[in-house]
C-alpha cells in the first residue's frame, strides 16, 4: 500500500443543501424501477454520510444521497458537523484505493477521489451494517462498483469532479453524477459528441448565456442513466435522448437499456 500522505486533522470535504448546490454544480441521479408503476420515489438529503440517520436505509423506494464542495489544498476548515476530515477518511479505504489515490498526480483529484470513496463507503456501511472499511467492492462486467456482500440488496453510484461530489445509494439500479457549474469552451464539439440532434437543436435555441449550464444538466442526467445501467460509455451518451426541462424525462434509449417507461430521472432546475 501506498503512501499518500494525507494526514491532518482538516475538514477536506463540506456537506452541500440543495439551495447550495444550485449556484456550485450540476447533479442528476438516474434509477431503474422493476415496473413503472412502483411507489413513489423519495429523495433523501443525506447532512452527512456518518450521520445516525443514515443507518436507517435506504428504505425501498428511497434513494439516499449525500452532496459535498470539496476543498482544494490550502483552503481545508476546521472540521464540524458537516465536514469529512483527511485522517479518519484516509483510514476507510482498501488497499486498491490506497494505491489508486497515491497515483493520481493532481491533489485537488485525489481529494475528490477521496471524499467520493469515503463517502460511499460510511453510507453503504450503515445500510448494510458493517464497518465502512470492511466494505468489500468488486467491478460489474463494465467496470461499475458493487457490493461482493449483499450485491442484489443495494445499489450505489458515486461521481467525483475536481471541486464536487456525489454519492447515491438505493434497494434499485443507481447512478449519479456530479460537475461543477462553469462555462465550457467548444461547447459546439462537445455537443456533437454527446447529444442527439434534437437535443443540439435545443441548446442553440437557450440563450448564449445558460449554453454551459443546459449542457452541463443534459451530461449529467445522461452520465447518471449509464451509471445506473452498469454500461458506462459501451452506449454512446447522443444514443439516450432525454427532456432536460423542469422535470427531466428519458425520451430514447438503445434496446440495451429496456423500455423508457422503467427510468426516472431526478435533478435540480434553475430557470436563470
Amino acid at each position: 500500500m501506498r503512501n499518500t500522505g494525507y494526514t491532518g486533522h482538516e475538514g477536506f470535504a463540506s456537506s452541500l443543501t440543495a439551495s447550495q448546490a444550485t449556484t456550485s454544480v450540476a447533479w442528476a441521479i438516474a434509477v431503474k424501477r422493476v415496473t413503472p408503476h412502483d411507489d413513489e420515489l423519495r429523495l433523501r438529503w443525506l447532512p452527512h454520510p456518518n450521520l445516525p440517520n443514515a443507518a436507517r436505509g435506504p428504505r425501498p423506494g428511497e434513494i439516499a444521497f449525500w452532496l459535498a464542495k470539496v476543498s482544494p489544498p490550502g483552503e481545508g476548515t476546521t472540521p464540524d458537523a458537516t465536514a469529512l476530515v483527511l485522517d479518519h477518511n484516509v483510514a476507510l479505504l482498501d488497499a486498491q484505493e490506497t494505491d489508486h489515490l497515491a497515483r493520481l498526480r493532481h491533489h485537488e483529484d485525489r481529494r475528490s477521489y477521496l471524499a467520493a470513496h469515503a463517502g460511499a463507503r460510511l453510507i453503504l456501511g450503515h445500510a448494510v451494517g458493517r464497518a465502512p472499511n470492511a466494505r468489500q467492492f468488486g467491478p460489474s462486467a463494465n467496470g461499475k462498483p458493487v457490493l461482493l456482500i449483499h450485491p442484489q440488496e443495494i445499489d450505489f453510484s458515486l461521481s467525483h469532479a475536481r471541486g464536487a461530489v456525489a454519492v447515491a445509494a438505493a434497494r434499485m439500479p443507481i447512478g449519479v453524477d456530479v460537475e461543477p457549474l462553469c462555462e465550457l469552451d467548444h461547447l459546439d464539439s462537445m455537443s456533437e459528441l454527446v447529444l442527439a440532434s434534437e437535443e443540439q437543436a435545443v441548446l442553440r435555441k437557450a440563450p448564449k448565456v445558460s449554453r454551459s449550464r443546459l449542457f452541463l444538466r443534459y451530461w449529467t442526467l445522461k452520465e447518471a442513466l449509464l451509471k445506473a445501467a452498469g454500461l458506462g460509455f459501451a452506449v454512446s451518451p447522443s444514443e439516450v435522448i432525454v427532456d432536460a426541462g423542469p422535470t427531466p424525462t428519458v425520451l430514447s434509449v438503445p434496446p440495451a437499456l429496456g423500455s423508457v417507461a422503467h427510468w426516472h430521472l431526478i435533478a435540480p432546475f434553475d430557470r436563470q
